[in-house]
């Protein structure tokens, strides 16, 4: 069975090398496609191996619905540039392209890490979405949700995988700060298309609120200094976007009003 993989990428210099060279071990094909890249992403990316395609940025989605329309076989796996395979989920899909594949869809577990781990913690946030599909059943939409959730046919029933793909969000304080100012952004763009409305309250409560989610609710106030640090910064992004919409609306109200 062939299986292409692909990816979109912007300054990912520092993590691009590890998750392409994973991917090759189970894959047949590596596309990334880069929005512009100003460090050495492109050229690492091509040294191994990978077909490196430039698209100007427009949405998370749309970026990656190109990606796959990239891809030569219908079975694709969907990574992110911060993401990278475990040896035991290599393993597990050496087997499986053995096989012939029992679902057309593929739930995979995604494991947060923090820099220099090489295993997840014990009490660590993941979350567990489809990303390994065959495009015959399931595809990338092309719209501006920014979810970049795989939609995968009514019919379908989905398969899981036992084994998990490491993913290392964050690798500085600024970093961290820089991605999500600008998902955040990307997000207010749902906003305004769904015409959402949000109660002003929410500018002094989603901070905390948010806060008290993840600390608590997400259990990073079980991973020390480095759990309560990331909290807040999530926090902080769930916050900028409700700021951001907010700021936006009342754009919109003055530009009616002249």
């Amino acid at each position: 069975m062939q299986l292409s993989v692909y990816i979109i990428t912007l300054n990912e210099e520092a993590r691009i090398e590890t998750t392409i060279k994973q991917a090759k071990k189970v894959t047949d094909e590596i596309i990334v496609v880069d929005s512009g890249s100003k460090d050495k992403t492109v050229e690492i990316a091509q040294k191994l191996g990978a077909k490196v395609i430039h698209h100007d940025w427009e949405t998370y989605c749309k970026q990656k619905s190109f990606a796959e329309k990239q891809c030569s076989n219908d079975w694709v796996l969907m990574l992110d540039a911060d993401e990278v395979l475990s040896e035991e989920l290599v393993k597990e899909l050496k087997a499986w392209k053995k096989t012939t594949p029992e679902f057309n869809a593929y739930k995979l577990k995604i494991c947060n890490m923090f820099p220099n781990d090489k295993k997840p913690r014990r009490f660590t946030h993941s979350f567990n979405v489809v990303r390994l599909y065959n495009r015959q059943f399931a595809h990338m939409p092309e719209d501006l949700m920014n979810k970049d959730r795989i939609k995968v046919d009514n019919n379908q029933k989905i398969g899981q995988f036992k084994n998990v793909i490491h993913h290392f969000c964050i690798l500085s304080l600024e970093q961290a700060t820089a991605k999500y100012n600008i998902h955040s952004s990307e997000l207010v763009k749902t906003l305004a298309k769904n015409k959402r409305k949000i109660s002003k309250l929410r500018i002094f409560t989603e901070f905390p609120r948010q806060f008290l989610h993840y600390y608590f609710g997400k259990r990073y106030c079980l991973l020390g200094t480095e759990g309560y640090i990331q909290a807040l910064v999530l926090a902080n992004f769930r916050f900028l976007k409700i700021a951001k919409y907010y700021e936006f609306v009342q754009k919109e109200k003055s530009k009616k009003s002249n």
